[in-house]
């Protein structure tokens, strides 16, 4: 079989389908799953049978890049996929303790501390006991004891011993400020330090439970070590998110393992796991997302007034009010698609309500603000941005027509990115079902797409001039070096656009703008390299927004031939960022590519991330186990050569850079409301750890899209 592709000059040449393009259909080998080689039923008839390009088109970018006939998994990519089962884990997590609870602890970590002065390991005679002079040693039937003279080799690497402990196998577990030791039950001595995983190597604090998991203080926080068992082995716990202080002087396991108590130079901690599934994580962040994360409909960070026991929170306003909310709108639309629960329908309608308050809110049809405040925060807003005009000159807050708001001005591709995802979700699962609904959501659809359209494909602010970021014509996409960067991605986000525009209102322009911009301007050569790399700079925010793109237009474009390009191209992005294993991309990868994506990984990423989505400080920088990229980040900050676990590592949104070593932390904001009707956001709070919150939508996207398609399995 071939296929006909016409180059810009007008000749034609012939490729074999076979060798361009990798085969769909895959064979799906699970039950009760959706078939992925098939629009689905509830897409409208002129989507589900469109034949998008009718005549040849140009493709010259299949390029070595979109080849991986190398990476094993291509062979098996069409055997089908089997769904990760939702099994109870267990997260670890700080808890907070009452004056008896605490009083329980201390006394418990001094009998733990007598007890640890001297140890003696299973099987064996010989007594250890050790100081800050060295590490002795006595027989049953010595009456002294004898100093170990041997310090590196056969023995710890100190004479400053700081800990003790002995495991069930018969081992002496040693700390020292240089690492930590064990001398087996043959008297052989090893050594562990920062290049054999041990995070923080100045150890201060040693306690062994009767599955032989070490629990280990050091003047960095805590880490939970198993040695004898496969898998993760290491977790370093350290900050506000596991302790109320960074030096750990004492430890004590309680007898079944956990909870486990440190006393700090802040006083006692308590680390302790919460067992649950990600269905039961996914409640959790959603009721905690309703109760502090809710500002006009929209979802926002919010300050607590309180990081143990909030009764309000002052609720933030940003650039991306759209694009946050959107995540939200589609987790609940997936929700109520995989559920029919009707919570979850009223949740994606508040939040999708809001997002038409940001289109409607500027008095230009089709030109939505990035965020709107109420008009007793805007004022002020307006008059010290007038004052500084560092935004190209550009005023930054204008009056909503009817006086009521200020809405945030140069709206931003990605916030259009956003609107359109939000659009599509909320179409598919809920509005397409509810007459009043439909036409609401055709109304703003058109004005969106249609504003764009009729401006040459840009996004004109209130002054008449294009956004910062508002370009998507080909005149600048493809010809103008300022736009080298955004030239595949901004042709993904507006053939997506335009797709879902199509979806909603089945107005036939849509489709014909989409196909001039594939047959005409290569939009479709555009996209299959979108994922920029070396030497182009990596750009996380850039990933999260091509997703953002991608995930409609792969529900939506069921021409088998571009389809099939569609394929080739995410696969090539997954492959580039698949080491992060975030679950968003992983998830809608697979509803195009399921047999190629590492589901479980995605899955591991879901459970990772701590259900705590308090913003921590978080300090991996200092670390004796990482090694750094020689290479900063687009920004210019220092990063990491490889990843840490989720739970050890500060984490916010999609577009967050996942090398980053440090995040999190104390800090000053200017809030926009208020969970409390009638308490006023103050002009600016300085905030202490673990006030700031970040909302829980972006993990609750990652799961829900899992969880529709099917990459996820419903819990039991």
């Amino acid at each position: 079989m071939t296929l006909q592709l016409l180059r810009n000059n007008g000749n034609l040449f012939a490729l074999t389908l076979i060798a361009l393009f990798i085969t769909l259909n895959p064979i799906v080998t699970r039950s009760e799953t959706k078939d992925f080689s098939q629009p689905p039923e509830d897409l409208p008839e002129w989507i589900r049978n469109a034949k998008s390009i009718p005549e040849a088109f140009p493709l010259s970018n299949v390029l070595p890049p979109l080849e991986d006939e190398d990476d094993p998994r291509s062979l098996h990519a069409e055997d089908g996929f089997e769904p990760v089962a939702d099994i109870p884990f267990t997260e670890h997590f700080r808890r907070e303790l009452n004056e008896e609870e605490t009083a329980a602890a201390r006394s418990l970590l001094t009998d733990r501390k007598k007890q640890q002065s001297q140890v003696q390991p299973k099987g064996g005679e010989i007594l250890w006991r050790a100081d800050e002079t060295g590490l002795y040693s006595k027989n049953p039937n010595d009456t002294e004891w004898t100093r170990h003279e041997k310090y590196g080799v056969e023995g710890p690497p100190s004479n400053s011993i700081t800990a003790l402990a002995a495991d069930s196998r018969g081992a002496l577990w040693v700390g020292t400020p240089l690492g930590l030791s064990i001398r087996e039950p043959s008297g052989e001595w090893r050594h562990i330090q920062g290049d054999e995983g041990l995070p923080i190597e100045e150890v201060t604090a040693l306690d062994i439970d009767y599955r032989d998991r070490l629990w280990i203080g050091t003047t960095h926080g805590a880490i939970h070590y198993r040695p004898y068992e496969s898998g993760r082995q290491w977790f370093y716990r350290a900050g506000g998110r596991y302790l109320n202080g960074d030096r750990v002087e004492t430890i004590a396991i309680a007898e079944g393992g956990m909870p486990v108590y440190f006393e700090t130079e802040a006083g006692i901690s308590c680390i302790d796991t919460l067992e649950h599934t990600l269905a039961d994580k996914a409640d959790r962040i959603e009721n905690r997302l309703n109760r502090f994360h809710r500002r006009l409909g929209l979802v926002a960070q919010s300050i607590l007034d309180d990081p143990w026991n909030p009764t309000i929170a002052y609720t933030l306003d940003s650039p991306n009010d759209g694009l946050w909310t959107s995540y939200h709108v589609t987790a609940m639309s997936l929700a109520y698609g995989a559920t029919g629960k009707e919570e979850h329908r009223q949740s994606a309608k508040e939040s999708m309500h809001a997002m038409y308050l940001l289109q409607n809110s500027t008095g230009i049809p089709g030109l939505p603000a990035r965020s709107i405040v109420p008009a007793a925060v805007g004022e002020p807003r307006r008059e010290a941005s007038q004052k500084s005009r560092r935004m190209n000159n550009k005023e930054k807050w204008r009056p909503t027509p009817d006086g009521e708001f200020y809405w945030w001005t140069d709206t931003s591709n990605d916030e259009i990115d956003g609107h359109f995802l939000a659009l599509y979700s909320y179409w598919r699962h809920i509005a397409q079902h509810d007459p009043e609904e439909l036409e609401l959501i055709r109304k703003q659809t058109r004005a969106l797409m249609d504003y764009i359209i009729d401006h040459d494909y840009r996004l004109l602010d209130w002054d008449g001039e294009p956004t910062t970021w508002g370009h998507w014509n080909p005149q600048e996409l493809n010809h103008d070096p300022e736009h080298y960067l955004e030239n595949g991605l901004g042709s993904l986000q507006l053939l997506s656009f335009l797709k879902t525009s199509y979806a909603i209102t089945g107005d036939q322009k849509y489709q014909e703008h989409y196909r001039k911009l594939i047959v005409d301007h290569g939009y479709l050569d555009n996209l299959l390299l979108e994922k920029k790399v070396f030497p182009d700079e990596q750009n996380h925010s850039d990933d999260q927004l091509g997703y953002v793109a991608w995930y409609p237009l792969l529900q939506l474009e069921w021409d088998p031939e571009i389809r099939t390009a569609l394929r080739k191209a995410v696969r090539r992005h997954y492959k580039i960022i698949q080491p992060a294993r975030g679950s968003f991309f992983c998830f809608a990868s697979a509803t195009i590519d399921p047999g190629y994506v590492d589901l479980a990984d995605a899955a591991k990423n879901l459970r990772l991330i701590p259900t705590d989505r308090r913003m921590w400080r978080v300090v991996n920088s200092r670390r004796a186990d990482i090694h750094f990229d020689p290479h900063s980040n687009r920004f210019g900050r220092p990063v990491l050569d490889s990843l840490l676990p989720e739970d050890e590592r500060s984490w916010d949104r999609w577009n967050d850079d996942p090398y980053l070593p440090d995040g999190g932390g104390p800090g000053g904001a200017s809030p926009a409301g208020t969970t409390d009707p009638d308490i006023e956001p103050p002009a600016r709070i300085e905030y202490p750890d673990g006030a700031h919150e970040e909302d829980g939508g972006s993990w609750l996207l990652g799961y829900w899209m899992g969880r529709y398609h099917g990459s996820l399995a419903d819990p039991e």
